[in-house]
Formats: C-alpha cells, structure tokens, sequence
C-alpha cells in the first residue's frame, strides 16, 4: 500500500522532503470539523417544547344497534383564556356504527380553530379523533360546553356530557 497516498504527486513514505503529519493535520481538521458540526445539528434539533398534556374528562362505552365503541373526552388549555377539546372514539366490537354526529355546542365560547362537529361511520377496529378550539368571550367569567354524539339518520341522542368553565383571574379552569 505504499505509494498510493500523495502529498502534491510524491508518494508518502518515500524518500519524500515533507513530513507525514503535514498529511494527518487537514484530516484531523477536517474530522473535527464534522464533529462540530455535528454537535450543533444536535443540539438545534431539540424537540419544541410541547404545550399543556390532555387531562381526560369522561371516557364511556356506546352502543349503537350492536356496534361498540369507546368515547375518550379530554381538553386543554391553550391560552389563558383559550380551551381545546378532543372527543376521541374507537370501536370495540367488530360492527360498524350508522353514521354519527359528534357537536360540541357552547355558551360564553367563541370557536377559533376547527369545526364544531364531525360526522362519519367507526369501523370496526379503527380510531377517530374530533378537535376544537375555543376562546372564552371578553366579557365572559364562565362559560359551558355540551359534547353530544347522536346517530345522524334519526337524532338519536347515543351519549352526552356537559362541562362548565370558570376564570381563576385571567385562568380558564373546568368548574368543580
């Protein structure tokens, strides 16, 4: 393997001039300079801080003409005055439901993100997650949220909750 690395044409090992570590100093430059620059990918790749975790509030089993499915409610604040909720189902029988309603109908609230409601048929074997956001009004001290599930062809109320918020200063809470 003699003779196969070159320092400007002159093989090394050689009867050549320049020394070896003229050699060995650009890479161990070079390595340390990937090693920099690899610990600062690092460490700008440090996950965002996540906001507050989901505190569930309800979780029932729902039957629907022989289909079974398990609703999972919880929620967030978002800001001070700013709530988020998700209304989680998953099926845990092997029918599948008529197609359903889930609404989320507030008072003292003003939507900011998402829709008020989803519709659709649980599989069996599958999940489904319905999120949305809401802003407390201004003039508001309290305000209360109905989470309902119906079956869509007759109205048919399958399941319900109601929550009820207060302000601790300028802090929503869920009302005790």
């Amino acid at each position: 393997m003699l003779g196969i690395c070159t320092i400007a044409g002159e093989p090394i090992g050689r009867s050549s001039a320049r020394p070896v570590a003229r050699v060995l100093y650009p890479v161990t430059m070079l390595r340390c300079a990937v090693a920099v620059l690899g610990l600062t990918l690092a460490c700008g790749c440090n996950k965002a801080t996540t906001g507050p975790t989901l505190t569930p509030i309800s979780t029932d089993t729902v039957e629907d003409q022989g289909a079974t499915f398990q609703v999972v409610v919880s929620w967030r604040k978002v800001a001070a005055r700013e709530v988020e909720f998700v209304i989680k189902m998953t099926a845990t029988g092997i029918e599948q439901t008529d197609k359903l309603v889930a609404d989320v109908k507030t008072h003292g609230f003003v939507i900011t993100q998402g829709v008020p409601d989803w519709s659709g048929f649980i599989q069996p074997r599958e999940k489904y997650s319905h999120t949305v956001s809401y802003k407390l009004l201004d003039d508001a001290d309290s305000a209360r949220a109905e989470l309902t599930i119906r079956r869509s062809l007759d109205s048919t109320l399958l399941w319900d909750t109601e929550l009820l918020f207060d302000t601790d200063g300028d802090e929503i809470r869920l009302a005790e």
